[in-house]
């Protein structure tokens, strides 16, 4: 790794250079001449694949929210929060790890019905804040073709002059009917008379719920290929009960013939004879 100094710098590839980020400072790298892949590196690739491309997709389905209120590490720690585990434990996600939602009010967590109840709210350490905007943003997306499917937002404006007064309790319905994930996501921004305080000691913006569309569900061809599957399965068990219940009665059967034999009955009554 080597840091570009000079007037010119770029980022992606450039012959055999690659040029690129890191923290802020613009590095440079050469291309390795030979990549060896084993099936473990290949499906390491393939989970940060399929992580990138469904973090990608909620960025920019929360573009619009998160200017100036994330922090530099928010795309790295998506990701590796998706890959390990998944779209379905983004929930407490923060994308500015300065700050949290629950420094600024209580009651988190929406309800069942999805319904935010907001039941008392924490004033912020800072003089210049008069107003405290909280936003509930609902989105509905297909991991699948990575489509923004439904979104809508709710916000609420608290006046700081009304802090010392009785609250009274907020509801942001977060419900958006229809098919793919959900996501519910929960902001917090200061504002200093008619415009927003850009201090991102005093923007939170989490993730407070996530609902994954049931995947248990089997279309008819899968039923039949797995009825399939079923009969055409050998029965060890019963199939070895059956033919040993076939050898002793072929046994009794011997037996009974070896008996019933005129033959046979007579020289075992010669034998006693003698």
């Amino acid at each position: 790794m080597a840091i570009l100094t000079g007037k010119i710098k770029f980022t992606g590839r450039c012959g055999d250079l690659i040029g690129y980020k890191r923290n802020g400072v613009s590095c440079l790298r050469s291309m390795p001449m030979e990549v060896k892949q084993t099936n473990a590196t290949k499906k390491a690739a393939k989970r940060f694949g399929e992580a990138s491309h469904t973090g990608k997709l909620i960025r920019n389905a929360l573009a619009p929210y998160l200017y100036g209120k994330k922090d530099r590490e928010h795309v790295n720690r998506l990701n590796k929060t998706l890959i390990q585990s998944g779209v379905a434990g983004l929930s407490g996600y923060r994308f500015n790890r300065l700050t949290s939602a629950s420094q600024f009010m209580q009651s988190l967590l929406p309800g069942e019905d999805n319904i935010l109840r907001i039941t008392s709210i924490i004033a912020p350490r800072h003089l210049k804040v008069t107003h405290m905007e909280y936003k509930l943003i609902s989105m509905r997306l297909d991991i699948t073709t990575g489509e923004v499917l439904q979104s809508r937002e709710r916000s609420y404006t608290h006046k700081l002059v009304a802090w010392t007064e009785d609250f009274t309790p907020v509801e942001l319905d977060g419900n958006l009917p229809g098919k793919g994930t959900l996501i519910v996501v929960l902001q917090v921004n200061p504002y200093q008379g008619k415009y927003p305080l850009y201090d991102k000691r005093y923007h939170a913006t989490d993730i407070i719920k996530v609902e994954v569309p049931s995947t248990n569900t089997l279309s008819k061809k899968q039923r039949r290929r797995q009825q399939k599957i079923v009969h055409s399965k050998p029965q060890p068990a019963q199939n070895s009960l059956h033919t040993s219940d076939k050898q002793e009665l072929q046994s009794v059967s011997d037996l009974v013939t070896a008996t019933s034999n005129p033959v046979t009955q007579n020289y075992r009554l010669k034998e006693q004879r003698e």
